[in-house]
């Protein structure tokens, strides 16, 4: 008999690549083997014979192999093996792709099971393209069943996954379950040990969302727990207190090169009452893209500076991180506040009007000192390059970090033992339901208010192909405004889903549409590409190049999604954008509209129907709130709000419109951590939150 704590590459029937791969999955033990939860589940079900079976619907058959052969392949290294099967009813078409071996273990005359859908092509007739196929005479793992879909990864094929995870919910009898049985019985979940079975082994649909359902609530109620012991601890620990200075605040608000919307007044006051205290502030802003974040952080940056401490901002990339070097040093250079760049290329010091360019000696030892504004990205966190009088930390784009790197700097200590106020800043406005969840442990500002002089951002839908040279009706507009807007001094992003071109997935990518636009549509122009595969340095030229106006049109991946400000940028094309959640499409729409020019942005895209259907929602709004929301109703599950950490989703059960589960982790939680705030009671579940908060020091 197997136990959840059994390691994985102790089982047997595996080959050295299979234990690498499933281990590649975050499984090591037989426990995490059965957190796996299946992507989807193809049911299979319905046993029927050829003749009855029915088109585009998932079937399974009895038959009889009547002969089975190769066939050339229309691609190198594709071999096609071709077969007719039959029963009493009738004969049936299948093909399957790159399985050579078939040749060997279908022969003439066996009985299988085939499980698939019976799809009519005009070539080739009705047929059933790559089914799972299992022998009569074996247990059966998914023919007949209902089977799980896994997310795989190296050499672990389908079958195979299937077939260790039948024969480990058989062989496991016994599953510690870590959640108290009156939490379980006030949440209405199953136990694990009959949660496993139903999501690996389900009876039917609805019993594999219930295993699912089950495994939901343990990620939230774990996640939900590990935020608020972290708390504790950061509230047992204090803060250092930043006093208000109302004088400074005037002199700091009169010097900024625009007033201050209401939304941002409050928000900034909401964090000064905060950061008057010596309960650590636990802060979420969140503000739609354009709405003026960066300067309400360096307004309590420079209140953190006035009182002879520090303060540090971390941005998830490098290319965000010197961006906002460059706008807080604007902001704060009325009173000559010290600020450091420190990244893995860059570490500059502005200071007493000087610039120095340090090595990373020379850095730490500067940053020892105190006293300064710090920004970098999570490098800041890695190297220990906190000053040691860090008054408030900042992380800028918080879902792009996740709970990991949030964490570690909630619980990042100074020399006294005290903690530094948090301030958690996204451009990524979150449904309240998501946000009581999943950022529980903050107190949220919100900033809904443009700045003044701000206009609506035209969208529109185009479809059409857009050939190299004879590029479609659908794309026309587009680039003959793209035309328009350059020769009146101004600029464009052309935004693509991949780096290099994918025959497989058929989507235009950055650098084939960066020569076809020079070639084409766009010839004359001053084309300029970035992606994430460039250089730091080669990222920097290609940026520097594109705000200086030394580029007309940037042709990008999604690096631009976050902190890019080009005012002069007043146009975004965004190709293959039903590749895209409505969420991201409205991040990048925000790299336009950034000053009082009237900005468009064109979604383009070759789909049709509802994927279609679901882009015109962008031509309705520029509510990124409204947005939000949309987007979860329409995307349902997958990793919620992109948490991760050490490579590993932290929400692998959960769903986004899990509301009702949210609501009971969220009050099991507090119920826990109010009666038994060690978790000293259920030592089972403290040791999973212990895992999930040692993960978060470790990066």
């Amino acid at each position: 008999m197997l136990r959840p704590s059994d390691p994985v590459a102790g089982l047997g029937g595996l080959n050295m690549a299979q234990k690498r791969a499933i281990k590649s999955l975050g499984a090591e033990t037989v426990g995490d083997l059965l957190e796996i939860t299946p992507r989807r589940y193809d049911d299979y079900s319905n046993t029927v014979s050829i003749r009855a079976a029915p088109r585009n619907e998932p079937v399974t058959i009895k038959v009889t192999v009547k002969q089975l052969k190769k066939q050339p392949g229309f691609r190198r290294r594709i071999t096609i093996i071709r077969g007719l099967l039959e029963d009493a009813t009738g004969s049936l078409a299948v093909v399957w792709f790159n399985q050579p071996w078939l040749l060997d273990e279908l022969k003439p005359g066996r009985e299988i099971f085939v499980s698939g859908t019976i799809t009519a092509k005009p070539k080739f007739g009705s047929q059933m393209a790559n089914p799972i196929w299992e022998a009569t005479d074996s247990p059966l793992v998914a023919a007949g069943t209902i089977a799980p879909v896994y997310p795989l990864t190296g050499s672990v094929a389908q079958k195979t996954m299937r077939e260790l995870m039948a024969r480990i919910v058989e062989d496991v009898d016994d599953a510690p379950d870590p959640i108290p049985e009156d939490v379980r019985s006030r949440a209405r979940v199953a136990p694990l040990l009959d949660a496993y079975r139903s999501v690996h082994r389900p009876t039917s649909l609805d019993d594999a969302e219930e295993g699912r359902r089950r495994l939901a609530f343990d990620e939230i109620l774990v996640y939900r727990l590990a935020l608020g012991s972290a708390r504790h601890d950061a509230d047992e620990a204090g803060a250092p207190a930043v006093p208000f200075d109302e004088a400074f605040a005037k002199k700091f608000v009169s010097h900024l090169p625009f007033p201050l919307t209401p939304d941002q007044k409050k928000a900034a006051w909401a964090s000064f009452q905060d950061m008057t205290l010596t309960r650590p502030m636990r802060r979420l802003l969140q503000g739609d893209v354009g709405s003026g974040k960066t300067v309400v952080a360096a307004f309590l940056m420079a209140m953190a500076s006035r009182s002879d401490q520090s303060a540090v901002m971390m941005a998830p990339t490098e290319l965000l991180a010197k961006q906002h070097a460059s706008s807080v040093r604007r902001f704060l250079q009325v009173e000559g506040t010290p600020v450091l760049l420190l990244t893995s290329s860059e570490k500059t010091l502005w200071e007493g009007g000087e610039k120095t360019v340090f090595n990373l000696k020379q850095a730490r030892e500067r940053v020892l000192r105190g006293r300064l504004v710090v920004l970098g990205t999570h490098a800041l966190l890695e190297r220990s390059m906190l000053p040691p009088d860090t008054a408030l930390a900042v992380v800028d784009e918080q879902h792009r970090f996740g709970v990991a790197q949030r964490e570690a700097l909630s619980v990042a200590t100074r020399p006294d033992g005290k903690v530094p106020h948090l301030l958690s800043m996204t451009a990524t406005p979150i449904p309240r339901s998501l946000a009581l969840t999943f950022y529980g442990d903050l107190d949220v500002s919100v900033i809904r208010q443009k700045p003044s002089g701000r206009l609506p951002i035209t969208t529109r839908v185009l479809v059409g192909e857009g050939r190299p040279l004879d590029f479609a009706q659908g794309r026309l507009p587009a680039y003959d405004l793209v035309r328009r807007e350059v020769a009146a001094g101004h600029r464009a992003f052309v935004v693509c889903p991949l780096i290099d071109p994918s025959d497989r997935l058929g989507v235009k990518s950055a650098t084939d549409e960066a020569k076809r636009l020079a070639a084409g549509p766009l010839r004359g122009l001053r084309i300029g590409l970035l992606h994430g595969r460039l250089s730091n340095a080669d990222k920097d030229g290609v940026m520097s190049s594109f705000v200086e106006g030394l580029l007309d049109v940037l042709v990008a991946t999604t690096v631009v999604e976050v902190g890019v400000d080009v005012p002069e940028a007043t146009v975004m094309l965004i190709e293959g954008a039903e590749r895209f959640g409505l969420a991201q499409l409205h991040q990048l729409r925000g790299r336009v509209g950034r000053s009082s020019h009237p900005s468009f942005c064109f979604l383009l895209t070759d789909a049709e129907g509802d994927a279609v259907d679901r882009l015109t929602v962008l031509e309705r709004t520029n509510d990124g709130f409204v947005i939000a929301e949309e987007d979860m109703k329409l995307r349902g599950s997958g990793n919620v709000l992109g948490t991760q950490q050490s490579g590993r989703d932290i929400f692998r059960a959960a769903r986004s419109t899990d509301l009702e589960l949210m609501t009971l982790a969220r009050e099991a939680a507090e119920s826990l951590l109010q009666n038994d705030p060690d978790l000293a009671k259920s030592p089972l579940l403290a040791a999973r939150v212990a895992s999930v908060r040692e993960t978060s020091h470790r990066e």
